[in-house]
């Protein structure tokens, strides 16, 4: 059955298809025709608008305006380079980064050049040097043994004791260091002996040192002056001792406490009291059996420090020493008399007043190894800073285990507890916190602390075991890691294993060979002795300048002047002023700078002409002070004469220039100035320095010097700059301005222009050059009669004197003319030179700088020149036209027009408002100019100045005899509104109104005439120029009611005048006075049916966009006054209009059809309309809405059929070669656009009644037929590009069917029509589209057919069900 039904379509008749045989020659004919009239319409278009540009460059060219051009160069000449250099940062933080990237830049260029620095500064963070008279003592003294243990003292006082007993002592005596050599010699039983030394230990006031011996001895030595023994101490203890402390007692006279240690692990607490002559009492008592002290600590004593004791010293060491210095203030660690003991297992915290007791204990963290020995030191303390509360002080320590570090908190208390009390009072738990903690060791090599130091409360340093000196902030943020090169002297202790038999180790331990005092560290090795300092930020910054690291050095001044580097190791921030340091860091920067250019520039590798690398050591200077906020600085002295100096002076002034656009330099000493002159003016680039004088604060200038530097270099904006605002003087500046016109070049365009702006711009008020600011009416005022003066002063025609090179110019020609001139006339009417200098070198900028400063003004010759008696006492205003007129004269017609037109429509304005007079010939003579000028940017200008000549002469009573030749003149400029004035003068209010209605400038002008006729509008110029309408206009007055009456009468007469110059001029009176006599309308302009289409358009889409509008008619749109007026619209009219669409613009009936203006048409009568003008479209638009699909559908193949043949016409009746010319493709381009839009609308026509009809399927048969039969025959090789197009509608037609019929009956349909023909090109099309099951899913998509919305629906139920499901599994879990 499906292959019958099947066969039964094959068979089926297609009337309604179309082959190209189908189609009239006459239809063909019709296309070709509307398709080259678009054709020919667009290029018509173009050619007026590559005309009218083409005519506006021509007058662009003849009269440029100087104003604009002389704005711009002011303009760009104040901008400078701020936009493209971004040398001003917003931050502080912005400008270190860059002065960083500059010196990372710097170390790229110079690293592998630069000096490897010695090992003594370790970086320029530690000076580490060896102490070669204690070296060298040891290494002398041959019984001295090994070195044992070293200490340190106040006074950079140091110690070494050997294993021969042997003490060498380094310290200053009379500003001398010295060197003693020590031996103590104990007696026991009788018996005397010389014990190794087996620890040291100074006092705080370095006046004692206690001495340690291997026989458990203990020799106190008196080294204030020559170093004696004081006290011997023997029997206390029975092995070596290895641990000293002394404390002093606060208030005690003297009095020291001492905790020594001995290597079997008794500890003695001792008390020295001196008694005078030399005597000191001791007291001991134990503290321990088996405690085992390797190394004790005392908490420092509070110090105080003054700010000028910091402001005193650069690097921020306080005392050549310690950097401290002791305070007399009590509190509460001070008098306990706190110390810290480090064990082998704990580090305890004891107190010696009044008992001595452990107030903490620190145990061993328990990942820590039992091998591993702890090292401490106590943080320093300053009166400001000591916490207190609740009696109970804080202090702070650091203690390391291997490579673990803890900063710990240790509570002190103030109580004084009886003895009996203490044993009844147990203390509380929580007197040690650990604050922070971290590791040296995070990437995991093996290391263990030997010695540690708290610098001040920010900085921790550390030494491992690996020759690593770290230094830490108090948080464990790392600042610096230096190497050490030689590890200290290790010493061993015997510890017993925690197994069951009695085995005891040997651990290492280094407490004795490193000493820590302050910012100052001892280290004794096996050969030596180094003392070691931390370096403050100037010491730091001047150890990297000796290794010649000039990338460290300065970096460390940015981390100084930006707080960002520890000022002073031994000091709290806290005592630090910032901008002192900052001021500091700024001039220690400056005193480098000259070092740094030196050294930077002599650096091997180094080209000596790279300027590539001058500009980048520039860039780090300025990169610096702009870091420091000092950019100042850059004209310190020795910066700039350092600079100026060196190779890199070129690039130090071409680096100044930024800085000075972007307003951070905002003055120039002499010397700067003069090198910067002299550097770009030989570059041939004065605007540079120009620029900067712009930018330039200008009283910090040497005035004198700047006025000759810019008058010699030509500087004339900067030199305004620097009078106007330093001196308050505007004429100056003019003078100089002015002559620099003259010489060397004469008419120098760019300073006449120049001198004009400057001019205009102080007129007006602004600031020259501009930035903003207004001056005072006053200044203005004063202004204003200086120029006019200088302007009008009687000056020696020498002054304008021209060299052989500028006599050639056009500007002399027409200067030695307008003096040729000068000579045949008297001296009267010659016009000031100055002032027809600048008419005949600048005609347009000069007539506008002149209506700005007559604006409101004008004044007497005598009162402008300050001069009494003169003979013929002129206004300003005369001078100037008459001066205006001479400059006319003196150009000649020949190649001047434009320079002429424009001086005399500027003379004629001013004449026209009664300022000035003028000869009648000489007014002929404007009249002409200003009507026969071919220009069109100054139309407008022309036609008022016309106007006002025209005007003057009515109301001054002069005879018009000349009114015939005005008028012509009028017609032929098209002056509507000259034309009118003239004809409003003599009473001719319809001959005024045909004028008015075809001004092209002013749409309202004719509407605002007739309104102020018939006294529905004000007259006077105030209402005329509210509603454009124009000079003339503003001359009408009211007629009276006679008058009035027979005028609006005459109105329908002339409204196919009217219409024919402005169709919305006439549909706006006639709806304005004639809202309900739309008939009498039509009916005078039935003569012209184009003046009535024009006028129905009008009023007809005036009426479909009615807005509720308010106001009287003469002020409204033609929509308000449809509104305001009920203007009633007639079906006859809608009729009548849609009719003469048909006959004069078919192409917009179909657009007019589907709008919503036709509801009221009878569509049978517009039907009748578009078969009698033949607008096809339309028709079957028509007839697919009267349900005539059928008859619609042929309209369309037809004319698609139409359109193919026209292209087939196209290749077969022209030549090859005529159908590659622009012509041909234009055709060829509009009959695609034909025959895409008729299959467009035949395709979309089937697919919209497509289930409304029967024979749906035949209706799809013929547009694909239509389309296939053309295809078919058309298989000449001559009209591929023909077939190439029918390719693409044959695959738009079979996409579209694809779902709407059978695949199969459509392919059974082809085989069965087409089955003898040639249908490969078809079948490989078929296989493609068929192939593409996209399409099928685009359709889906289009249609929206059943099928999504089932899928869609079947998702949203399963969707449904899950979150069911989900809920009810929520609820089971609940």
């Amino acid at each position: 059955r499906a292959r019958e039904a099947t066969r039964d379509v094959g068979t089926m008749p297609l009337s309604l298809s179309r082959s190209i045989g189908d189609a009239s020659d006459a239809a063909v004919r019709v296309l070709v025709r509307r398709v080259s009239r678009r054709a020919e319409a667009s290029a018509a278009d173009e050619d007026d608008e590559d005309d009218a540009s083409a005519d506006d460059a021509n007058e662009d060219e003849s009269e440029e305006d100087g104003l604009a051009i002389a704005a711009m160069r002011e303009a760009r000449l104040l901008a400078g380079e701020r936009g493209k250099s971004e040398v001003g940062t917003s931050t502080a933080d912005d400008a270190r980064d860059e002065a960083r990237r500059a010196l990372r830049a710097l170390r790229a260029r110079t690293e592998k050049n630069r000096t490897v620095g010695t090992a003594a500064s370790a970086g320029g963070v530690v000076d580490l040097v060896n102490v070669e008279r204690v070296t060298n003592a040891m290494m002398d003294t041959v019984d001295a043994g090994r070195a044992m243990c070293c200490a340190l003292g106040p006074g950079e006082r140091v110690a070494v004791g050997t294993e021969g007993g042997f003490i060498f002592l380094e310290r200053g005596v009379n500003d001398e260091r010295t060197v003693s050599c020590l031996k103590s010699a104990n007696t026991f039983a009788g018996i005397s002996a010389t014990p190794g030394v087996t620890s040291l230990c100074f006092d705080e006031r370095g006046e004692w040192l206690l001495v340690g011996h291997d026989d458990g001895g203990l020799t106190l030595w008196d080294i204030k002056r020559t170093p004696t023994i004081l006290k011997t101490i023997v029997g206390a203890h029975r092995t070596p001792v290895i641990a000293l402390v002394m404390l002093s007692k606060v208030e005690s006279n003297g009095v020291v406490d001492v905790i020594s240690s001995e290597e079997g692990g008794l500890v003695i607490h001792h008390t020295l009291s001196p008694l005078g002559m030399g005597v000191v009492r001791v007291k001991s008592a134990s503290l321990g059996e088996r405690t085992f002290v390797i190394a004790a600590h005392a908490l420092p004593r509070v110090g105080s420090v003054s700010v000028s004791d910091i402001n005193a010293h650069d690097n921020g060491i306080i005392s050549p020493t310690y950097g401290e210095t002791l305070s007399a203030a009590k509190n509460i660690a001070d008098a306990a008399g706190v110390a810290a003991l480090c064990t082998m297992n704990a580090v305890l915290i004891m107190r010696l007043n009044p008992r001595a007791e452990v107030i903490a204990k620190i145990v061993r963290p328990p990942n820590i190894a039992a091998t591993v020995l702890p090292v401490m030191c106590w943080s320093p303390r300053w009166a400001d800073e000591v916490t207190t509360h609740d009696n109970v002080e804080e202090c702070n320590l650091v203690v390391v285990w291997g490579a673990s570090v803890y900063v710990l908190s240790v509570d002190v208390e103030s109580i004084k507890r009886s003895p009996g009390e203490n044993e009844r009072t147990k203390r509380a738990a929580n007197t040690s916190r650990i604050l922070n903690s971290w590791s040296i060791d995070p990437e995991g090599v093996v290391a263990s602390a030997m010695a540690t130091a708290w610098l001040s409360q920010d900085l921790i340093c550390v030494l491992s075991s690996r020759n690593k000196l770290f230094v830490y902030t108090s948080h464990g943020q790392l600042i610096e890691r230096v190497a050490t090169s030689e590890p200290p002297i290790a010493r061993e202790i015997v510890q017993a294993t925690a197994s069951h038999d009695a085995v005891f180790e040997r651990l290492p331990y280094w407490h004795g060979s490193v000493a820590v005092r302050g910012v100052h560290f001892a280290m004794l090795s096996p050969s030596r002795l180094r003392r070691g300092k931390f370096f403050g930020w100037f010491e730091r910054m001047q150890a990297k300048k000796a290794e010649g690291n000039w990338v460290g050095t300065l970096n460390t001044l940015i981390e100084v002047a930006s707080d960002e580097l520890p000022l002073w190791p031994s000091l709290s921030k806290k005592y630090a002023d910032p901008e002192t340091t900052r001021e500091r860091a700024v001039q220690a920067f400056v005193d480098v700078v000259p070092q740094f250019l030196d050294e930077s520039l002599n650096t091997r590798g180094i080209d000596s002409d790279d300027a590539a690398y001058f500009e980048l050591i520039t860039s780090v200077v300025f990169g610096l002070l702009l870091a420091f906020n000092a950019l100042n600085q850059v004209y310190a002295p020795v910066v700039f004469g350092a600079f100026l100096n060196s190779k890199c002076k070129v690039a130090f002034l071409k680096g100044m220039v930024p800085h000075i656009l972007s307003d951070k330099l905002r003055s120039l000493p002499a010397e700067v100035m003069q090198a910067l002159v002299e550097h770009y003016a030989a570059l041939d680039a004065a605007n540079v320095i120009e620029q900067c004088v712009l930018h330039m604060d200008v009283e910090s200038l040497d005035l004198n010097q700047v006025a000759r530097l810019c008058k010699h270099h030509g500087m004339y904006s900067a030199l305004a700059h620097v009078f106007t605002r330093a001196l308050n003087d505007f004429i100056t500046p003019v003078e100089a301005m002015f002559q620099a016109s003259l010489e060397p070049k004469f008419g120098d365009k760019a300073r006449v222009r120049q001198v004009l702006l400057f001019i205009f711009k102080t007129i007006q008020g602004e600031q020259f050059p501009t930035n903003g600011c207004r001056l005072s009416s006053e200044i203005v005022s004063q202004f204003r009669m200086e120029v006019m003066k200088f302007l009008f002063e009687p000056v020696d025609l020498n002054v304008f004197t021209m060299s052989t090179h500028d006599s050639e110019s056009s500007l002399s020609t027409t200067w030695n003319a307008a003096m040729a001139l000068a000579v045949r006339e008297d001296d009267s009417s010659c016009p000031p030179l100055r002032l027809l200098y600048l008419l005949l070198a600048e005609p347009k900028a000069s007539t506008v700088v002149l209506t700005e400063i007559l604006k409101d003004w004008d004044a007497s010759e005598s009162e402008i020149l300050a001069i009494d008696g003169l003979p013929t006492d002129r206004m300003g205003s005369q001078v100037i036209v008459e001066a205006v007129v001479f400059a006319a004269g003196a150009c000649g017609p020949v190649n001047s027009a434009p320079t002429r037109s424009r001086l005399l429509t500027f003379a004629a304005s001013i004449v026209g408002t009664g300022r000035a007079t003028v000869t009648q010939q000489v007014e002929r003579e404007l009249l002409e100019t200003l009507a026969l000028a071919k220009t069109k940017h100054d139309v407008i200008e022309r036609e008022k100045a016309m106007v006002s000549i025209i005007g003057r002469r009515i109301d001054e009573d002069i005879t018009l005899n000349d009114e015939c030749q005005i008028l012509n003149l009028a017609r032929e400029a098209h002056f509507a509104q000259a034309e009118a004035v003239i004809y409003i003068a003599s009473g001719d209010h319809i001959n005024a109104l045909k004028a008015l209605a075809g001004d092209e400038h002013r749409r309202n002008a004719a509407v605002h005439y007739v309104d102020v006729c018939l006294g529905k509008s004000g007259p006077g110029i105030v209402h005329a120029e509210q509603m454009n309408a124009g000079p003339a206009v503003a001359r009408a007055h009211p007629l009276d009611t006679e008058s009035a009456k027979v005028f609006q009468n005459e109105l329908l007469a002339i409204m196919p005048v009217v219409a024919a110059k402005s169709a919305d001029v006439c549909a706006r009176i006639a709806i304005a006075y004639f809202p309900h006599a739309q008939a009498e309308v039509l009916n005078a302009l039935s003569s012209e049916p184009v003046l009535q289409f024009q006028y129905l358009r009008q009023v007809l889409e005036a009426v479909h966009e009615v807005k509720d509008g308010v106001g009287s008619p003469h002020d409204m749109s033609l929509v308000d006054l449809v509104s305001a007026t009920k203007s009633v619209v007639t079906t006859e009219m809608a009729e009548l209009y849609f009719r003469l669409m048909c006959q004069f613009e078919p192409q917009d009936v179909l657009k007019y059809l589907k709008s919503e203006d036709v509801k009221s048409l009878d569509e049978a009568r517009c039907l009748e309309y578009c078969r009698e003008f033949n607008v096809m479209d339309a028709t079957a638009y028509l007839l697919e809405a009267a349900g005539n699909y059928n008859e619609a559908l042929s309209i369309h193949l037809c004319n698609y059929s139409t359109g193919i043949r026209a292209m087939a016409q196209l290749f077969t009746t022209s030549g090859a070669e005529w159908t590659k010319t622009a012509p041909a493709e234009s055709l060829m381009k509009g009959f695609v656009i034909e025959t895409n839009e008729a299959l467009h609308v035949a395709v979309g026509m089937c697919r919209r009644v497509s289930s409304e009809v029967s024979n749906s399927e035949e209706m799809w048969w013929s547009c694909l037929d239509s389309v296939f039969r053309s295809l078919l025959e058309l298989t000449d090789g001559a009209y591929k590009r023909v077939r190439d197009v029918l390719d693409e509608h044959l695959e738009d037609v079979l996409r579209v069917m694809l779902g709407r019929v059978d695949n199969a009956h459509l392919l059974e349909m082809i085989i069965s029509r087409y089955g003898g023909r040639d249908i490969s090109e078809l079948r490989k099309l078929l296989t493609r589209v068929f192939g593409n099951c996209a399409l099928e899913r685009e359709f889906l998509k289009s249609e929206g057919s059943s099928v999504k919305q089932e899928a869609d629906k079947k998702v949203l139920e399963d969707f449904q069900i899950r979150r069911r499901a989900q809920r009810g599994t929520r609820r089971t879990v609940r």
